[in-house]
């Protein structure tokens, strides 16, 4: 369980330039307009969240003296009119959509006031929204919003896909429902998990247990409707988080209830699809969330929520044999061992010749069919206020969620017309040598491909959250949070039942322990000592991470009959960090500031196990020097941010080594820590709801943690390294305006040019498919040095554009694009071959979305939505293939 402090909103001051402003800004107030963002100077986010993860609530139907202070901070804490507003999409629907805002400013009465007639429409645009969220505080670093506007505008089924519009972002999401959505900010590529943090009200969702495509944050902990907002915090220029801020942070902050509220919505998917051959077929997919809330005599809110989605998704990988083809009858390949027989070929029909992405002659003979999931999500939040301005919430989160994988398909046939599975293989690693020939050409057929595979997965979350104002100027924010893992087993079959030369083993992988533990607290006080131009914040965190891993041999796949443990596959470990923190803001001139932090860690590795090797416990320790100085003159901000930043490893990247039939990945448990120098320098100009911004940043990072490619083919073979020097310099930009020139239209824009490099990087002793492995201790003809590289994963573009047409006050038409340039998946750079399996393709999305809301009878409120994903139907590949033109039908009542 995990506490954090409200109280960074707390870390600014107020300035004399705004106390001679005051009469206009009272006038501001009175408008109830609320402009500026929150990037603003340090006094603008006073009595806000600390680390953008749950700020204060102080409750909408009362006018405490606090609440009084919030409405005149925030006010008072706002830019000269004609200043930007921050969130990212607009949140109401015209000229009077600000009325809407300000829960901290009118007390209950006034709530259940009819609305004025220019303000009916609010009463379509947002069902479930609770008012204004508090604006993210970490105006030390660039930041952008998506609020419950924006998420209602877009295709967005699971939590993940909110997110998927916002600049320098790339999500995996290789189908709706997908259990491996890796994250990517900035230079953090998708498969370097452990370099983003994600946080749904303070409860850490990301997974600092595993690394690669299963270190995805557990977006399904959280349900896309329970969303009020999500702030995106780019790069570790905050005291408050550790290193594995390089990339960025996700803060998700989620609804409570002011009043009884019920929320039902229902969706349909529908997702035709060809790609290769015989691999066609329409996978359809539904999802349900139904919530309650309520709030009772003033003190005590209630909010239950159930989120069902089942999906089935359309092929994710391919079999291939790309190790080099042969002319038949002669045998061209990489050469068996000596003495070894060569089988007889099999002539058949069905496969599909392609180039692999090095340009290799390959083979595509079967796919490994849909994989359906299954994801419930019960969810229940108690909050209670001990006092007007202070309050706790108690989370609970119970996840339930399977995968299965049981219809591979086989494209090949013999001259039988029989399904033609392979040879019989020797022993348990795969043999290449050729068994099939097609149209003249010999290639290999792995019959251990063509198994089933399914996964069970029961998760508990527990929170706890202390927040809000323990003095008149000290506040809090403190969470203690606990996420374990009841069961977790992975089971795959080596033989399709269909294979004459098969048998029903396998293998089961038991995540016996998978646990973490969080807790964080943090104190702050907008003015230290009364001096209004000085704020503080200090804390403390503590985590704790515990994995325990086993792998057994499976009798009998059908009925999950386990046989013998593999003990050279057990994986256990455990980390911990211990870090204390502050940091201070200073408003040294009229529209200058300047913030210095610090944050001190101490992290160990402990009980780790690699098969039946203990490894020796590790301890290390860093300091984390934070430097920013804004100016802010007129409708202009300009901000420099300094951050050192220290990654530590995760225990899979420590102790998890694992082994399947087409993979091998090996541990290390004496990686160092990653070392980074991050700067940010940005430049914005405020527009009438909106603004323009740019921003330039670099890092520059030493001993970064990679994931290396040893040998690739039928098995793959990998290993984590340091890498000794690699660097990111990236230029953003992004626009953001409601009704352009007073028009019906909204329009956002973002796009990032990145270059990613290894300055200085290790000599690679690589294999590549179509090559033998050399004898042990020499390298083979592919190795290649690191230095001068690309990075993996991280494309030179990135743009995303988001328009909507408010047609009427019920009705919104929404067309957006997404486009990434391609990028290198081989660490050696010779992937040069786009579009084809196993490629990071280039790809432009657009999407299209419409909705109408109108009320029913006794105040019941309606949207129904249609909205098309991929539009225009590229295909395009993230290794695996992206999902085409798909199809969404989407209805909401609340009440």
């Amino acid at each position: 369980m995990k506490p954090i402090f409200i109280a960074l909103a707390s870390v600014l001051c107020v300035s004399s330039v705004w106390a001679e402003d005051s009469e206009q800004l009272k006038n501001t107030l009175s408008q109830n307009t609320v402009r500026g963002s929150r990037e603003s100077r340090p006094s603008a986010e006073i009595f806000q969240s600390t680390g953008g993860i749950n700020g204060l609530i102080v409750q909408p139907n009362k006018t405490t003296p606090l609440a009084q202070n919030l409405s005149q901070v925030a006010q008072s804490a706002a830019p000269l009119p004609g200043a930007a507003e921050k969130e990212t999409v607009s949140e109401a629907p015209d000229k009077d959509e600000e009325k809407i805002k300000g829960k901290d400013k009118v007390n209950e009465k006034d709530k259940d006031k009819p609305a004025p007639d220019n303000q009916k429409e609010t009463v379509f645009k947002e069902m479930v929204v609770t008012g204004e969220v508090e604006r993210d505080s970490h105006y030390t670093s660039p930041s952008t919003r998506v609020t419950r506007t924006q998420i209602e505008r877009q295709n967005a089924q699971t939590t993940e896909e909110v997110l998927k519009y916002q600049p320098s972002l790339q999500i995996r999401q290789r189908y709706v429902g997908d259990p491996n959505g890796v994250l990517g900010i900035r230079g953090a590529d998708m498969f370097s998990t452990a370099r983003n943090m994600v946080y749904a009200d303070g409860l850490p969702i990301h997974n600092f247990l595993q690394a690669t495509f299963n270190g995805a944050p557990r977006w399904s902990m959280v349900g896309p409707n329970e969303i009020d907002a999500v702030d995106i915090v780019y790069g570790p220029f905050s005291a408050e988080y550790s290193g594995n801020s390089i990339g960025g942070v996700v803060n998700i902050r989620t609804r409570m209830p002011r009043k009884q509220e019920f929320y039902v919505e229902t969706s349909l998917f529908i997702q035709p699809y060809k790609l290769y051959g015989p691999d066609k077929g329409t996978f359809i997919g539904d999802r349900q969330y139904v919530s309650y809330g309520n709030r009772f005599q003033d003190k005590l809110s209630v909010f239950l929520a159930y989120n069902r989605l089942e999906a089935q998704s359309h092929p994710q990988s391919y079999f291939i044999d790309n190790t080099g083809l042969g002319q038949t009858p002669a045998f061209t390949a990489p050469q068996p061992p000596s003495g070894t027989p060569i089988p007889p070929l099999t002539d058949v029909t069905g496969g599909i010749r392609t180039p692999d992405t090095r340009g290799t002659p390959s083979i595509i003979y079967g796919d490994t069919g849909p994989e359906k999931v299954n994801t419930q999500l019960f969810k229940g939040k108690l909050g209670y206020d001990i006092t007007s301005e202070l309050q706790a919430i108690f989370t609970v989160a119970y996840e339930d969620r399977t995968r299965n994988q049981n219809h591979p398909r086989n494209y090949l046939q013999n001259t039988s017309g029989q399904t033609f599975f392979g040879g019989p293989q020797n022993g348990s690693q795969p043999l290449i040598l050729p068994n099939a020939a097609l149209d003249g050409t010999s290639f290999d057929v792995l019959n251990r491909g063509f198994g089933f595979s399914s996964d069970k997965r029961e998760t508990l979350n527990l929170g706890l959250q202390l927040r809000g104002a323990l003095t008149e100027n000290w506040h809090i924010d403190t969470t203690i949070s606990n996420f374990d893992v009841l069961k977790d087993t992975r089971a795959t079959a080596f033989y399709n039942p269909s294979d004459p030369n098969g048998n029903p083993t396998g293998q089961i992988q038991d995540f016996k322990k998978f646990s973490w533990l969080n807790y964080d607290l943090k104190l702050s006080t907008p003015a230290v000592l009364g001096n209004q131009k000085l704020s503080f914040l200090s804390g403390y965190h503590y985590d704790q991470y515990n994995l325990s891993f086993r792998q057994y041999s499976l009798t009998d796949y059908a009925t999950l009959t386990r046989g013998p443990l593999q003990a050279n596959r057990n994986n256990d470990g455990q980390t911990s960090t211990h870090a204390m923190f502050a940091q201070s803001a200073y408003r040294f001139s009229p529209g200058w500031d300047v913030t210095v932090g610090a944050r001190q860690e101490w992290w160990a590795a402990s009980k780790g196990v690699v098969g039946s090797t203990v490894v020796p416990d590790r301890t290390e320790s860093a300091l984390s020097p934070k430097v920013s100085l804004g100016y802010e003159p007129g409708p202009w901000k300009l901000r420099y941010s300094f951050g050192r930043a220290h990654r530590f490893p995760v225990i899979a990247e420590l102790y998890q080594s694992l082994s399947t039939p087409t993979q091998v990945l090996t541990a290390n448990a004496l990686l160092k820590p990653e070392n980074g120098v991050h700067h940010n320098f940005m430049i914005e100009y405020g527009l009438p709801k909106g603004y323009v911004r740019v921003n330039v940043f670099r890092d520059d990072i030493k001993d970064a943690i990679q994931q290396v490619l040893t040998a690739s083919g039928i098995q793959t073979q990998a290993s984590f390294q340091n890498i000794d020097k690699t660097s990111t310099t990236g230029v953003e930009l992004i626009f953001d305006q409601r009704r352009i020139l007073n028009s019906k239209f909204d329009f956002m824009f973002n796009g990032t040019w990145m270059n990613a490099k290894v300055d200085e990087g290790p000599l690679v002793n690589f294999t590549a498919p179509n090559h033998t492995p050399p004898p042990a201790g020499q390298l083979g003809p592919d190795s290649f040095n690191l230095t001068g590289k690309q990075r993996i994963r991280l494309p030179h573009w990135r743009a995303n554009f988001f328009t909507t047409y408010n047609a009427t006050e019920a009705w919104d038409i929404s067309f957006s694009g997404r486009y990434t340039s391609d990028s290198f998946n081989d660490l050696d750079n010779k992937d040069f071959v786009n579009n084809v399996f196993g490629a990071q393709s280039d790809f432009f999305f657009m999407d299209f979305k419409t909705s109408y809301r109108f009320k029913l009878q006794n105040g019941l409120k309606s949207r129904v939505s249609f909205g098309i994903t991929n539009l225009n139907n590229d295909k395009a590949f993230v290794f695996h293939p992206y999902p085409q033109r798909t199809y969404l039908v989407e209805a909401a009542f609340s009440y």
